[in-house]
């Protein structure tokens, strides 16, 4: 990178070289201009000879013209050249004695004159040509300056509105497309039926300028339409006669600004719609807390208009009381609070209608802040009335809703311990009368009614497992449900209750697989793994009659897994979610019994060992239930209730 002097230096030659050339140029220029008098004054003397016959009076008269085109052409040098010269040469060739430079009085005077007459004329044409040059200068500053001008300019001239002038914005704006020499209508076409012409017309006819603002056109090349929007003057150009001779167009492209500020007023629209439409009551405050707008909720909440809170303090109208009668002074008022804060405030209080009735409201005060400096606050106010009613009137149906359950599982407790009473002896009964059938099989009695009483034990055992399902769930929706938790061999548990299915299993054509690898061990509750068994069993073989019914048992390395699995007529997709409610069936109750309780209590039971027990099946493929347990369970609080699990004889 050069230095600050090696750089001052290629300036230093830089601008010698340009002055250089300059000079150059001037050399050239004044050489030519000199040269060009010569010229002119020896084209005056063959002149002047060759008519000096004739005008023997007046031997100036053609150096005058040679004097005036050298002036004209070459200024001051040139001119004073052509004068000196013309001089020397009139009274050499034409005043006597000829050929000889002599001068009398009267010749002298006559070169005098003609000197004098000569520098006046060279000095008039000096200020023509300053003059002339002048303009020149004046019209490539103005050309310049309205070609790079940060504005769109054009001019046209005559009738037709002929293109003369466009600057480079204007032409960019169209396309770069051919415009100079072109009349408007040809130039633009895209104008037609804008009104544009129109007005070019009548400008150029009238002589009166036209204001345009934000006025669209189509601009852009052939390639590129597009829509603009356009503030514009049309101004008249006087000729000589002062009658209009064209029209300057002056104009700045405010598209963006037309499209900003009808994007804003969209907006605010939209805004209006929302405000005037919200079911939120929407105020405005002041930096002084005095209301500057409302939407048309809030007068309806508040009794109030916007004109008569309009400037006035929000709180003293609306928020001045409490509802026992004692002030409410602004400086306790959490919204008033939010300004200063510069911090939102949400709550509920109550406030004052117009004719001083007391409702509740639930608010939010939102502090604006411009440049970090609180300017108002906006508030949002809804009228909580309703709420509190629908509220009270939802509190007390549940109060009933829950009365009804208490009433209802108390109901049920009752009726199934009264149920359970008399169900025992009668299945003590039974069992007693099947023995003694039992030990003789060939005996009248026994071939009579051993079938028959085999049926009755059945359906007492049902019974007794219904009224049991329904104690079961009367304890659940009651939380009285406990645990007696101790080691528990899930393997065992297994084996035992599938031997107690054999028969029942055998009665249904199903062939129990039992799939235990060996001992699993964990903390539980016995009597309810027997009565989770159970459930699950007997809906395997109630609903895979005549397939076989597989029970696995596997250890894992925090859970153990207990897998009930039948190959019946399966469960739909849509029955899944839901076969583990409360008397919820996946089949008819009309082919196969029981009150859906089941799956409902074995869930209940699970979740309470803090396990899961989840259902995978299709309609026709069967049904599998997966039961995992971890080994050690939360501790459960309170004394264990122990019931007659569902499931047990």
């Amino acid at each position: 990178m050069p230095d600050g002097s090696a750089t001052q230096r290629d300036v230093t030659r830089g601008r010698s070289s340009l002055e250089a050339r300059g000079s150059s140029r001037w050399s050239r220029s004044s050489l030519w201009d000199h040269g060009f008098a010569l010229l002119v004054t020896s084209a005056a003397l063959l002149l002047q000879r060759a008519v000096y016959p004739y005008v023997r009076a007046t031997p100036f008269i053609l150096f005058f013209g040679a004097v005036m085109l050298s002036g004209w052409k070459g200024g001051w040098g040139p001119g004073l050249l052509c004068t000196g010269l013309s001089a020397v040469l009139a009274d050499y060739f034409f005043l006597a004695p000829n050929g000889a430079l002599s001068l009398s009085a009267p010749d002298l005077a006559a070169i005098t004159l003609f000197i004098i007459i000569a520098t006046l004329i060279t000095w008039l044409n000096v200020r023509e040509r300053s003059a002339r040059l002048e303009a020149q200068r004046q019209r490539e500053r103005l050309h310049t300056l309205f070609m790079k001008a940060p504005a769109i300019i054009a001019i046209h001239r005559g009738p037709e509105h002929v293109f003369e002038f466009s600057n480079a914005i204007h032409a960019q704006l169209l396309g770069n497309r051919e415009l100079l020499g072109r009349p408007v209508r040809q130039a633009q076409p895209e104008l037609e039926g804008l009104g544009f012409y129109e007005l070019l017309d009548g400008v150029y006819r009238t002589g009166e300028p036209y204001f345009g603002k934000e006025a669209p056109a189509n601009v852009g090349g052939p390639t590129t339409p597009r829509t603009g929007y356009f503030n514009f003057v049309y101004q008249p150009l006087p000729g000589p006669d002062g009658r209009p001779e064209g029209v300057l167009v002056f104009g700045f492209e405010v598209t963006e600004q037309v499209l900003a500020r009808r994007g804003l007023e969209q907006t605010e629209r939209r805004l209006a719609a929302i405000t005037q439409n919200a079911t939120l009551g929407l105020f405005l405050m002041d930096a002084r807390q005095h209301c500057v707008f409302m939407n048309p909720a809030a007068e309806k909440i508040t009794g109030f208009t916007l004109n008569e809170l309009r400037g006035k303090p929000f709180h003293e109208f609306t928020h001045h009381t409490r509802p026992d009668g004692t002030p409410y002074p602004m400086t306790e008022c959490p919204i008033a609070r939010a300004l200063p804060t510069r911090a939102q405030e949400q709550g509920e209080e109550m406030f004052v209608r117009k004719d001083g009735s007391f409702y509740p409201v639930a608010f939010t005060a939102s502090p604006l802040l411009e440049e970090g400096k609180p300017e108002g606050t906006v508030i949002e106010l809804r009228d909580t009335t309703e709420d509190k009613r629908i509220q009270a009137e939802r509190e007390r149906l549940l109060a009933e809703l829950q009365e009804a359950v208490r009433l209802r599982d108390e109901f049920l407790s009752v009726a199934s311990h009264e149920l359970k009473t008399p169900l025992t002896p009668l299945s003590l009964r039974l069992q007693g009368l099947e023995r003694t059938l039992a030990a003789e099989p060939e005996s009248p009695l026994a071939r009579r009614l051993g079938k028959e009483v085999e049926v009755m034990r059945r359906q007492v055992k049902r019974l007794s497992d219904l009224v049991s399902e329904l104690l079961d769930v009367s304890r659940i929706s009651s939380g009285r449900l406990k645990l007696l938790l101790e080691e528990v061999d899930l393997s065992e548990v297994t084996r035992e209750v599938s031997a107690r299915f054999v028969p029942e299993a055998q009665r249904f054509g199903c062939a129990l697989v039992l799939d235990v690898a060996g001992p699993v061990v964990g903390q539980w509750d016995r009597l309810r793994l027997e009565q989770v068994l159970t459930n699950l069993l007997s809906n395997a073989i109630k609903y895979g009659a005549g397939k076989p019914i597989l029970l696995r048992v596997e250890r894992g390395p925090e859970r153990a897994r207990l897998l009930v699995r039948d190959a019946g007529i399966g469960i739909t997709p849509e029955a899944l979610g839901r076969i583990f409610n409360r008397f919820e069936r996946a089949v008819s109750e009309r082919h196969y019994g029981g009150l859906g309780l089941g799956l409902y209590v074995t869930r209940q039971i699970i979740v309470a060992m803090d396990g899961t027990v989840t259902a995978e099946s299709l309609p026709e493929q069967g049904a599998t239930f997966t039961v995992e347990l971890p080994y050690q369970p939360r501790k459960q609080e309170g004394p264990p209730e122990r019931g007659a699990p569902s499931g047990s004889a």
